[in-house]
């Protein structure tokens, strides 16, 4: 674009008109700038990581956590997320079994900002959660061991980036410069995880190299890893709610649907790191960073399913036990997946700019980076087998789900006596009781499915800053700030019936049709590792044959990609952002400072996507053309700008004590799932009929049959069909404003000699916080973006539809976040060296801290009547490291808890209570469906020898506790307590390395 071409431009001027003032300066200033920055220390051990850590935290203007490499060279942790877990202020988001993401302060991934050397970085990853699209950055896909230190701010000055109201991470890269000597670093380390029984193999090269009498360094670092996991899981249906069921007159909430998985993955993580930079002399500085990282993901997924189907009044629903959490009915499903998906995520980032000093105590620096990020899943692909109209029974608790087949006359039996003693009777079905082999499974669908998910961001920045040798100010700082990026998402899915549509399909090919017709005893089977399998599934090889066999049935189908699957998530968004700030340091006491100053930031965003409607009820069911409606949106969008002051407080007590206070506002803008053009009915669209001179006028039904149409008469649909009001519908809202904070921080810390401790309390008042709408009234005229209702040719849309069934995001509510940091460290050195064991003792040390954190919000009375905690708040979090260190050996033993955050909110408004209280029982007021992660105890051992010198081994023992994520509906008397909602586990693992200085 022409716009980034001249911010190039703009950038490469500003470095050569600036390089000829410092070097005209050069003579006159030589003094070093007061700068917050700190330079990089070289460390060994422990201890020197920690105190390198500390002093650097000391420096900074603001209140941030900060962590550097250790004694073996690396984070001892495979990526950011998991090394920040240990952090106070803290907690971890997991996926497969490893860190992803990180809650900072009561606040969700979403409202933390993630940056590298303080410049922008894409982010192609879809956040926390695939559809809602929010803003968490994806810390998995980078390696700790390719950084230098990370940096978590917690309170932000005017001259940070303010969008991050939970905080920011600015993960810092190696410089030759600042480590001042020609440096060679090797390792190679071997994972091996207990349930997969197979080693991961990591290499990583890290170097630094000075040149032209230490004028150029350049740092480098290249990493490759393949790891192999295997993963347990049992989890309910992810958007379906238990049910409430009665029978004879008692309630009882039971499972909808359980799954059974087993995941081996294959991850292949590569990351290079190069940083070249010039110091021609003391007042200048440039630097040219390119960082490249990709993750590719080789996943194989078994699932087994259970689906009951039941709900409130099926007769199908024979029998309950509340007591034992057991019951049992017809009508069950028996599906089996196959799942496999190759996927890659790549980051590559550019950043070109310098630095300079000139006059009498001027100071600039400048930077244009350049980032782009994609997310490629080209061919996810999965076969399913299924048996339809079983008899099982289900029991469930805050542990298990678990599900069995018995016969017709078996549940007749339990019915009656309330036991069952007689044995199972195959029944026309075809399943098999007591045989893990069940041959008689249908081949009743194929899954193909291909996305793309780009994301590109450049960012110029340039900021100027005057310093004084005496006066009241000490600096006076400004700058700016711009921001463009692009955002996009194609998915592209075919989840067909091979054999209703394989004549059409198959295109001739016979075999491709007798394979649209098999069964699952037609193939290769075997039992899961997974011992919560109760049958055996297809093996890859015969599920890639029958893929294979059949794709030309889903490569056919739909070619116009009209099906709603393959429009309702993609868009194209832009985001374009600028900011400027002016703050100045006062030195208010001899030794304390204040920080005033503001920030204005603002932002025009823009977005498409699709109005996307399921219509497939007129479909042939054995053809190729999908009557879905997908209509392209047009371009519409929000513009808005926030003004941002700041105070932050700085006083040294006493050499040992430092004192902060710090008032700051910040911002989050909207998710970007929220706020992206989109209008999406979430089912089968519902007709009414209305003829006047039919006999159903009036009358209104997905389905043609039943509302006087034969499926398929397009024309008399066309012209008496109308869409109903009471559809349910999901509407995204461009419109959004971002959310606002105001922030207080307050904190002591101690510095002594073997000893640091620190308190900090903190508290945040958030306005105009998002929240879901659910349930609403809407006029299908007062949608956020224009309709493109006069292109539907199927069945009419009235210009003035009112919806009554409408979810979407609003602004408007608040929320409140407030809590207490405590962390200590001790090192016993030299402190008991009069004592017999002393020099035994002398070597230990302990590290810990703690956070206490509540949060109290409004989500909106058509969700929540009243406040509630938010999601993704921790009340607890601890850790405590007890270790043993010398010059040639390290011993780490270390604990880590979290409290159960809840992580999803059951709806309850003012409504259902009313209508419960009249019921009796909480049928529509669903707390009981607020969905909690468990708490979480795990326990690590990091170990580290010195084999020569510059030469150390190194072991971590993860997860010995054998640490299960768990996740658990709250329920109630109805349920018998929690009912479980996820359980995954993946078991201990293991790596043992050898780092090599040269």
């Amino acid at each position: 674009m022409t716009y980034k071409k001249q911010i190039l431009a703009m950038a490469i001027a500003m470095a050569t008109s600036a390089s000829l003032v410092a070097q005209e300066a050069e003579q006159e200033q030589q003094e070093e700038s007061s700068s917050a920055s700190v330079e990089e220390v070289y460390v060994e051990g422990v201890r020197n990581a920690d105190l390198n850590a500390r002093a650097a935290e000391r420096g900074k203007d603001n209140f941030s956590s900060i962590v550097t490499q250790d004694d073996a060279g690396n984070f001892s942790d495979q990526n950011v997320a998991e090394l920040l877990q240990r952090m106070p202020g803290i907690t971890l988001q997991k996926s497969e079994g490893e860190g992803k993401f990180v809650n900072l302060r009561g606040l969700g991934a979403g409202m933390v900002s993630v940056r590298m050397d303080g410049g922008a970085m894409a982010n192609a990853g879809g956040g926390t959660d695939e559809a809602l699209e929010d803003r968490a950055f994806s810390l998995d896909s980078l390696p700790s061991d390719v950084l230098q230190s990370i940096e978590v701010n917690k309170s932000l000055t005017p001259d940070m980036e303010l969008d991050a109201i939970g905080g920011s991470i600015n993960v810092k890269t190696m410089s030759a410069l600042d480590r001042g000597r020609n440096t060679v670093k090797f390792r190679a380390q071997n994972y091996y995880q207990d349930q997969v029984e197979a080693d991961s193999p990591k290499i990583t090269l890290q170097g630094t190299n000075l040149f032209l009498n230490d004028t150029i360094g350049v740092a480098y670092t290249g990493s490759w890893e393949k790891r192999k996991t295997r993963g347990f899981q049992t989890k309910h249906h992810s958007s379906t709610l238990p049910q409430y069921v009665e029978i004879g007159g008692e309630q009882m909430i039971i499972p909808w649907e359980f799954t059974t998985y087993e995941e081996n993955a294959e991850r292949e993580r590569m990351a290079g790191l190069l940083n070249v930079e010039y110091q021609p002399n003391d007042n200048s500085r440039y630097h040219l960073k390119l960082n490249h990282t990709s993750y590719a993901d080789n996943d194989i997924a078994m699932r087994e399913y259970y689906r009951f189907n039941w709900d409130n009044g099926d007769e199908d629903l024979a029998f309950i036990d509340k007591e034992n959490q057991v019951f049992g009915g017809s009508s069950v499903d028996l599906q089996q997946q196959f799942f496999i998906q190759e996927s890659e995520v790549t980051t590559d980032t550019v950043a070109l700019g310098g630095e300079n000093r000139f006059g009498d105590g001027w100071e600039m620096d400048y930077e244009v980076v350049s980032s782009r990020s994609e997310n490629a899943k080209p061919d996810g692909r999965r076969v399913q087998f299924r048996l339809r109209e079983l008899n099982a029974l289900g029991s469930y608790g805050d542990e298990f789900l678990n599900g069995q087949l018995i016969s017709g006359p078996q549940l007749d039996e339990l019915v009656e006596n309330g036991s069952i003693v007689s044995g199972a009777v195959s029944g026309p079905n075809g399943y098999q009781y007591g045989k893990v082999k069940q041959p008689n499974l249908n081949y009743d669908n194929l899954f193909l499915e291909d996305s793309l998910r780009k994301d590109a961001v450049d960012q110029f920045s340039f900021n100027l800053r005057h310093d004084w040798d005496a006066g009241l100010v000490n600096y006076v700082k400004t700058g700016v700030k711009v921001n463009q990026r692009t955002r996009s998402n194609d998915k592209n899915r075919a989840s067909i019936v091979p054999f209703d549509r394989a004549v059409a399909g198959c295109a001739g090919d016979l075999d491709c049709i007798t394979l649209a017709g098999s069964r699952l005893g037609d193939f290769t089977t075997y039992v899961p590792v997974n011992d919560n399998f109760d049958h055996a599934v297809i093996t890859r090889e015969d599920a890639e044959r029958l893929i294979n066999g059949t794709r030309a049935i889903g490569d056919n189908y739909d070619p116009e990609q009209k099906e709603l699957d393959s429009t309702r998530l993609d868009y194209e968004l832009t985001e374009d952002t600028a900011a400027a700030y002016l703050m100045a340091e006062m030195q208010v006491l001899p030794e304390a400072t204040l920080i005033a100053g503001a920030r204005y930031a603002y932002t025009d965003f823009t977005s498409t996507g699709y109005m996307a409607l399921r219509n497939d009820r007129n479909e042939d069911s054995q053809g190729l053309t999908s009557l879905d409606i997908a209509l392209p949106l047009e371009q519409t969008g929000n513009d808005y700008g926030i003004f941002l002051p700041a105070l932050h407080y700085r006083h040294e007590l006493s050499d040992n004590l430092l004192g902060r206070a710090s008032i700051w506002t910040s911002f989050s803008r909207p998710d970007f799932g929220k706020s992206r053009a989109f209008f999406e009915v979430t089912d089968r669209v519902v007709f009414c009929n209305t003829d006047p001179d039919s006999e159903f006028v009036g009358q209104c039904n997905e389905d043609p049959n039943d509302i006087g149409s034969a499926r398929g008469d397009l024309d008399y649909q066309r012209d008496n069909f109308a869409m109903s009001g009471d559809n349910t519908v999901r509407i995204g809202n461009p419109s959004l404003d971002p959310m606002r904070a105001t922030n207080l921080d307050l904190s002591l810390s101690y510095y002594g000699e073997s000893t640091f401790l620190e308190g900090a309390l903190f508290y945040k008042d958030i306005k105009d916080f998002i929240v879901d709408a659910n349930g609403i009234r809407m006029n299908i005229a007062d949608t956020p973006f224009a309709l493109p209702i006069d292109q539907i040719d199927l069945f009419q849309i009235p210009a003035d539809l009112q919806l009554t069934n409408v979810n979407t995001y609003l602004n408007g509510e608040s929320a409140k976040v407030y809590g207490m940091e405590l962390s200590a460290s001790h090192y016993f050195d030299g402190q008991w060296e009069d004592h017999n064991i002393g020099r035994y003792l002398d070597n230990i040390f302990v590290q810990s801290n703690l956070t206490l954190q509540s949060s109290d919000g409004n989500v909106g009375e058509s969700v929540r009547a009243g406040s509630i905690q938010l999601p993704e708040t921790a009340d607890t979090a601890a850790n405590l490291t007890l270790g043993w260190e010398n010059d040639d050996f390290s011993v780490r033993f270390i604990a880590n808890y979290t409290s159960e955050i809840l992580k999803r909110i059951g709806g309850c408004t003012a409504a259902d209570i009313s209508a419960d209280a009249e019921l009796g029982y909480a049928a529509n007021c669903r707390v009981w469906a607020d969905m909690y992660q468990d708490e979480s105890l795990t326990f690590d051992i990091k170990a580290t020898y010195r084999v020569a010198d510059g030469v150390r081994a190194y072991f971590d023992a993860v997860n010995l506790s054998d640490n299960v994520d768990q996740q658990y509906f709250s329920g109630n008397a109805d349920s018998g307590g929690r009912i479980l909602y996820n359980v995954e586990a993946y078991g201990p693992a293991y790596q043992l390395g050898l780092t090599v200085d040269f």
